[in-house]
C-alpha cells in the first residue's frame, strides 16, 4: 500500500496498518497497535496533573477481576486504540459513537476470544477504578488504595500491558 496521509475513513496505526474504523477488517487489528496506542493515551482526556495511561488503567482492571474475566478486563477499552479515549460526558453527546464503539469492540472480542458486551464484573471494576483514579490522581487525595495507583511512563505501561496479554493468552 502507498503511504497516504488522507486515506478516507482510515487511520494509520503504529505498525503501519491502515484501518477503516467504520468498517474494520479483523485481520488488521493487532495487540501491538492496541498496546502502543493505549499506553500513549492519558486518562481523563489528558487533564490529569501527571500522565496516567489507558493501558495502565486496563492492566489494573485485569488485575482486579476474577480469572475468567481478566482478558476482557484488559481489553475492555481496546476500541480506544482506534477511536481514542474520549471522556464519558463527551461520548454521551456524540450521536453514533456508541454504535461505532460497540461494532469495533465486538470485532475485537471475537478476534481475541472474550465476551462482549462485557460481564458486569468488568463493568463494575472499571467504574470502581474510575472513582479511585478521580480521587487519587485528579484530586490527589490519599486513601486506602493510594499505593495501588502509581503512574508509569508510556513505554513501561505498554510493556506491562503486553506482558499481561501474553500471560493470559498463552
Amino acid at each position: 500500500m502507498i503511504e497516504n496521509l488522507y486515506t478516507p475513513s482510515c487511520i494509520r496505526t503504529f505498525t503501519g496498518k491502515y484501518i477503516n474504523v467504520f468498517n474494520p477488517d479483523p485481520e488488521l487489528i493487532c495487540i501491538e497497535d492496541i498496546a502502543h496506542s493505549l499506553s500513549n493515551q492519558c486518562r481523563f482526556g489528558g487533564h490529569l496533573p501527571e500522565f496516567y495511561s489507558v493501558a495502565q488503567h486496563s492492566f489494573y482492571c485485569a488485575s482486579w477481576v476474577a480469572k475468567e474475566h481478566k482478558l476482557a478486563a484488559l481489553l475492555h477499552d481496546a476500541s480506544e486504540a482506534y477511536l481514542l479515549d474520549i471522556p464519558s460526558p463527551v461520548k454521551a453527546g456524540l450521536s453514533n459513537y456508541k454504535e461505532i464503539e460497540d461494532q469495533l469492540m465486538q470485532l475485537i472480542a471475537e478476534k481475541f476470544g472474550f465476551k462482549y458486551p462485557l460481564d458486569d464484573e468488568v463493568k463494575n471494576i472499571d467504574k470502581e477504578l474510575l472513582q479511585l483514579e478521580w480521587e487519587q490522581l485528579m484530586l490527589r487525595k490519599k486513601g486506602r488504595w493510594y499505593r495501588d495507583i502509581v503512574p508509569v511512563i508510556p513505554v513501561t505501561a505498554k510493556g506491562v500491558f503486553l506482558n499481561k496479554f501474553k500471560s493470559l493468552t498463552q
